[in-house]
């Protein structure tokens, strides 16, 4: 009787899964926007970080973070260069808001599509009115409360609670969003507890090499020289020591660790956080007495040795769409403009990594990097390649991203990657 029953129950809770694919996957996308036509405004994105920076500093006082659509468009636009099975787009009313996804489903042969839409409707905290995933619609609340647990019970927390009533009001126009928030220290304070408390998974070792890695290249001379180096000296000294401590088997491990201490080092301390707690001292972040220099300039070094370490973090398509999203930001009025130069570093950067980590060239690596300080080793000639675009100037000579002129520069990019031994195929 037992087992009759146990069956029962286990074909009802399959029959309710089919039932729940069938409502919730769809052959056909909700969302076909274009990535290239929504990452045009990313200069507009530059406000919506002063208005953070600015919630940040005067965390003991009430703020107001108003959101465009055409901010809300970029962003959006910027996570579906990064991911091509992503889709979204905002369209906002005085009434309704409204933000639509499509997931493009894997092993489906390009006829599988998640799609969900959420309403939100303006008042005195946020609102959702409802939540669609394919045919299956749920009442804003009950989602809303489903999230909320969910995200309390991983984090053994009340922080998403708490986090919804910092939202005071929610209004809307035809263009904008205006969020309304109580005074961020107190949600801040909590994030800091439930980072703390979390236990998610670390790759312990990973943490300790870079730990190492990064102590290693603070104790040179060239690190505390009062003149500028080329980030090709600390890269010398930093793979050299990944050979000497190094099997190789072990030598892509190393060789990432490596790699994340010199982007910590000289590229920013804050990517620390990605690795875990490896800083000697957590009040006071090591770096060199002067930036290091690549091509001469300090942007290109920290572009590089950035970009580098976000394609060890993510995926390749995340850490070009940053740099890619980046240089479209500078185009607004007094930023550096869009630079190819600069791209040209990200791509090195993430080609850099790729082979570094690779089990069939890491060895390679540490020999030919650790045995010479020679820029032209992983980084390639950037004459020639346009920079300070403003956004108008961009416009009327490359249209938008993706466009055949654009594709061009970015096609003479690779060309010149491809004549770096190390990135030739």
């Amino acid at each position: 009787m037992i087992f009759r029953t146990l069956l029962a129950v286990m074909a009802l809770l399959f029959l309710l899964s089919v039932t729940a694919i069938v409502l919730i996957v769809e052959n056909e996308p909700l969302v076909n926007a274009s990535a290239p036509e929504q990452v045009n405004n990313a200069d507009t994105v530059n406000g919506l970080l002063a208005q953070l920076e600015r919630s940040l500093k005067d965390r003991h006082q009430s703020q107001q973070l108003t959101i465009t659509e055409s901010q809300f468009d970029s962003l959006v636009g910027f996570v579906q260069r990064a991911s091509s099975d992503f889709r979204g787009q905002v369209n906002l009313t005085p009434e309704v808001s409204a933000v639509y996804l499509t997931l493009a489903l894997p092993y489906t042969g390009g006829n599988g599509f998640l799609n969900v839409s959420i309403e939100v409707v303006p008042g005195d905290r946020l609102i959702i009115d409802e939540v669609r995933l394919g045919d299956l619609t749920v009442p804003g609340s009950l989602a809303f409360s489903i999230t909320e647990w969910l995200v309390n019970t991983w984090t053994q927390s009340d922080i998403a609670t708490y986090a919804r009533t910092q939202v005071e009001s929610v209004s809307m126009t035809h263009d904008d969003v205006t969020v309304s928030l109580a005074p961020l220290d107190g949600l801040l304070k909590r994030l800091n507890e439930v980072k703390n408390g979390l236990t998610v998974e670390q790759d312990t070792e990973l943490r300790d090499l870079t730990a190492y890695y990064l102590r290693y290249i603070s104790w040179q001379d060239l690190s505390i020289d009062s003149q500028s180096h080329s980030l090709a000296d600390y890269m010398q000294l930093t793979l050299a020591r990944a050979g000497q401590r190094s099997t190789p088997e072990t030598a892509p491990l190393h060789n990432k660790a490596a790699i994340l201490a010199l982007a910590v080092f000289v590229g920013h301390h804050r990517i620390a956080n990605f690795v875990g707690d490896i800083q000697p001292d957590a009040e006071r972040a090591l770096k060199p007495a002067k930036p290091a220099l690549l091509r001469g300039r300090e942007d290109l070094a920290r572009h590089f040795i950035i970009s580098a370490a976000l394609k060890l973090l993510s995926e390749q398509g995340v850490s070009l769409a940053i740099g890619e999203f980046k240089e479209l930001m500078d185009r607004a009025m007094g930023g550096s403009g869009y630079s190819f130069v600069d791209l040209a570093a990200d791509m090195a950067g993430v080609e850099f990594a790729s082979v570094a980590t690779d089990p069939d060239k890491a060895v390679e690596v540490q020999k030919l990097i650790g045995s010479v300080s020679d820029e032209g080793l992983f980084m390639p000639p950037v004459e020639g390649l346009p920079e300070g675009l403003s956004k108008q100037k961009f416009e009327a000579i490359y249209g938008q991203v993706d466009s055949e002129k654009y594709l061009s520069e970015v096609s003479e990019i690779k060309q010149r990657l491809k004549t770096i031994a190390l990135y030739a195929e």
